[in-house]
């Protein structure tokens, strides 16, 4: 099972699975008890997108390109980002998942963020135990290059500043 979001378009909301017939007709249950069908447009513009190779050779562009933001991202939080932080360094995706210390709290340090016109997803939206208080995850892929870092210079400003 996966999704198009990060190969195709996040707003099309649209995942395939490879699974026997009895699972797959399970799926189609639960599936249609939530959302009723995915429309059949999006489905049709996947569909022609693979068939006629698109996919293929638009792959291997957004690797190269989601590495390279990656990387500087990864590089922009070693030079700004202050002691007691971590990452990870994702193999794949469009993420880095950010840990801060105990104390900060990354839901109220949200629109300190925002003033400095910096955003974040605060990391206690992926817990389903209630923690996750200080950790955020960051997207690489969306500005561009210069972009990346000014945004971690900001925040790693803000961080410093709740530290």
């Amino acid at each position: 099972m996966a999704t198009f979001s990060k190969i195709l378009a996040p707003g099309f909301r649209l995942a395939y699975v490879i699974a026997s017939e009895e699972i797959a007709r399970k799926m189609v249950i639960a599936k249609q008890s939530v959302d009723l069908c995915t429309p059949t447009f999006t489905q049709l513009i996947a569909y022609y997108y693979i068939r006629n190779g698109y996919m293929e050779r638009h792959i291997p562009k957004i690797i190269e390109m989601y590495k390279r933001k990656r990387d500087i991202m990864l590089e922009a939080m070693e030079k700004y980002f202050p002691d007691g932080c971590k990452w990870t360094k994702p193999r794949g995706g469009m993420f880095l998942w950010v840990e801060l210390p105990k104390h900060i709290s990354t839901i109220e340090m949200f629109q300190d963020a925002v003033k400095e016109k910096v955003a974040y997803v605060h990391g206690k939206a992926f817990h389903v135990d209630g923690s996750g208080e200080n950790t955020m995850r960051l997207n690489f892929t969306n500005p561009s290059d210069e972009l990346i870092e000014e945004g971690i210079r900001r925040l790693a400003k803000v961080i410093k500043e709740r530290i």
